[in-house]
């Protein structure tokens, strides 16, 4: 990649992170482009695909979410407090972005696409987690990473929405911690 070509594309993936953070994944990819000083067609160029520049934007977040599965299932011999711990990132993580959650859902059915690459080793690690602290026993054994991942979707879309309602509401906020807390005891083995 030429050097022009290189900057474009690091300028393009800086300024999507700082919109998909304030206005969602659902940011104008033009408002994108004007911002980074590129024309929609340099964009369209990289990104063909709204997934691609996600995709693009979460690649070293999810390293580093892997990486960090990986040093909590090494380092800790609590596996119930690793994976709580895990979690917790990744419920952050997926927070960060609004709309994130439910493309990271879809993506990881389809591993064809960019996004869906991108997920795969942070789904490997976190199933890699969940299997640690099966064996163990901490955790059911009839659960896969697909329906912890689903869980915590669903909460990261239920603080989502609750956010879209007016300050004013008699609708309380929604505690992402409570919630995965209430989800890890679900998850947890009765007669460990």
């Amino acid at each position: 990649m030429r050097a022009d070509a290189l900057r474009n594309r690091e300028r393009l993936v800086e300024v999507a992170q700082s919109a998909f953070a304030t206005h969602g994944i659902e940011t104008s990819l033009e408002e994108i482009a004007r911002q980074a000083g590129v024309g929609i067609g340099t964009l369209y160029r990289r990104f063909p695909r709204r997934e691609d520049l996600i995709a693009a934007v979460l690649a070293e977040r999810y390293l580093k979410l892997a990486e960090c599965a990986q040093t909590l299932a090494e380092r800790r011999e609590d596996t119930d407090a690793a994976l709580t711990e895990w979690l917790t990132l990744l419920i952050e993580h997926m927070a960060i972005y609004r709309g994130l959650s439910l493309a990271v859902k879809e993506a990881i059915h389809d591993q064809s696409t960019a996004l869906g690459q991108t997920c795969k080793e942070m789904m490997d690690a976190g199933t890699r987690l969940l299997q640690h602290a099966q064996q163990a026993g901490a955790f059911r054994s009839d659960v896969t990473f697909y329906d912890v991942l689903a869980l915590c979707s669903g909460i990261v879309t239920a603080v989502e929405r609750r956010a879209e309602k007016p300050v004013d509401s008699d609708i309380p906020p929604v505690n992402a911690y409570l919630l995965l807390d209430v989800v890890l005891q679900g998850l947890r083995r009765r007669d460990a």
